[in-house]
């Protein structure tokens, strides 16, 4: 036939197009079903992260050693849907150790920190200050699917390296 390669019939070109439309459907279907959560842009939306095999390493520090005011660390962990349940992205974070030169206030920051939440369909990266692994962080932009995005979120790690059982929870409200 015209236009056909030798050995190539119309029936077998039909099958690997079906092939090929049936694969990209279920890859579509992946894709959705990996999405962390439902977010529409323009509506609030809160939603809880679970963090586990949270670490915090330091080139020069042992586990359990914390930090002087003005080390660096870098701190890392998977992402799931609720405590124990499906892996949905992955955490990273810089932290920079401050221990508050003022003592332990209500003002007081022990650590300032970045973060960013890797994501199947985009990133979402914030920052704030904490004291002893909890803090109050502030969205300051996405990509992807959360491109424009902004809110806040509490969060809450704890470390294997500073005696912590790995875990992690971040509760953010997105606004679009």
């Amino acid at each position: 036939m015209e236009g056909d390669e030798p050995g190539t019939t119309r029936r077998s070109m039909l099958m690997r197009a079906l092939l090929l439309a049936g694969g990209a459907v279920g890859l579509s279907a992946a894709s959705a079903d990996a999405r962390p959560f439902v977010y529409k842009p323009g509506k609030a939306t809160r939603v809880t992260f679970h963090g586990r095999n949270w670490e915090l390493n330091a080139p020069d520090k042992l586990a359990g050693q914390l930090p002087a005011r003005g080390e660096r660390m870098t701190m890392y962990g998977e992402l799931l849907d609720r405590a124990g349940g499906k892996k949905i992205g992955e955490f990273y974070g810089a932290h920079v150790s401050t221990l508050s030169p003022f003592g332990q206030t209500p003002f007081a920051a022990g650590a300032l920190e970045m973060h960013t939440f890797n994501l199947v369909d985009g990133t979402i990266v914030g920052m704030g200050s904490h004291w002893d692994g909890a803090g109050t962080y502030a969205i300051v932009g996405g990509t992807g699917r959360y491109n424009g995005i902004r809110g806040s979120y509490a969060g809450t790690q704890r470390p294997l390296q500073l005696r912590g059982d790995g875990t992690a929870e971040f509760v953010l409200d997105l606004i679009a």
